[in-house]
């Protein structure tokens, strides 16, 4: 019989993982400076033409980005209610820059599906209001992937 702390492990890594992003972006400008304007640590940035990760894709505009660590959760408007709390001191400075350069804004919510284990893809009403709020658009992502229980994870 299996040990029950290895099936209790086995089934919080066949939670779904779950990354919330919110990026700026600009075809006609850098966005480098935006590191410091915005002030939030680990932000990054990328310029157009530069390839996306180890891959042959290049990237289409310039951008800034935040975003959290991946979280195990079966509910998308948790991870989103998280990175709208992270962004939240910083709003007024994020909407005077995206106003003032002309940027657009983006949220994304990339799902690591394991099992056929699918997040709810609920959105609370102020969360949406929120997004409204930064005149961004939402994308919601969900990756199919195989959990191996001798990787780990």
């Amino acid at each position: 019989m299996s040990d029950p702390a290895d099936i209790d492990s086995d089934l919080r890594h066949l939670t779904p993982s779950v990354r919330a992003a919110f990026r700026l972006t600009s075809e006609r400008q850098t966005l480098d400076h935006l590191v410091a304007d915005i002030g939030l640590d680990g932000a990054t940035t990328w310029q157009k033409g530069e390839s996306i990760a180890s891959s042959e894709l290049q990237r289409r505009t310039n951008g800034w980005c935040f975003e959290l660590p991946w979280q195990r959760t079966y509910m998308l408007d948790d991870a989103l209610a998280l990175l709208l709390r992270a962004l939240a001191p910083h709003r007024d400075e994020i909407l005077n820059l995206t106003k003032a350069l002309d940027l657009d804004a983006h949220f994304s919510l990339e799902t690591r599906m394991y099992e056929n284990r699918v997040p709810a893809g609920y959105l609370s009403p102020a969360n949406v209001k929120a997004i409204a709020g930064y005149g961004a658009s939402l994308d919601a992502g969900v990756v199919p992937m195989t959990y191996e229980p001798s990787q780990g994870r």
